[in-house]
């Protein structure tokens, strides 16, 4: 069960950096670090959504087994609603 939290708590901090990719997008270059820059890509673009679909997956094979989670409501919530934004962004824009 911890290694689920860890995932989900790494899910959410690349799905902020998703957010952080979406405002450069629209925005001048803040950061001046180009390596930095691309991390924050890498990692908002292309890890966010393979770690979120991960631990969406392993939460719900959870509740098909019907085990008890102990993990916040709000990080799966926020994490699925990333989820579902994320899947929207890349295969329907």
């Amino acid at each position: 069960m911890r290694k689920l939290l860890f995932l989900n708590r790494l899910a959410f901090i690349c799905n902020l950096l998703f957010l952080v990719c979406l405002v450069f997008q629209r925005t001048q270059d803040t950061i001046a670090s180009q390596d930095l820059k691309g991390l924050i890509i890498i990692l908002g673009w292309f890890v966010s959504p393979i770690l979120n679909l991960a631990a969406n997956i392993w939460y719900l094979i959870l509740l098909v087994n019907k085990r008890t989670i102990q993990i916040a409501g709000w990080l799966v919530v926020t994490n699925l609603i990333f989820l579902l934004f994320q899947i929207f962004y890349h295969f329907i824009l």
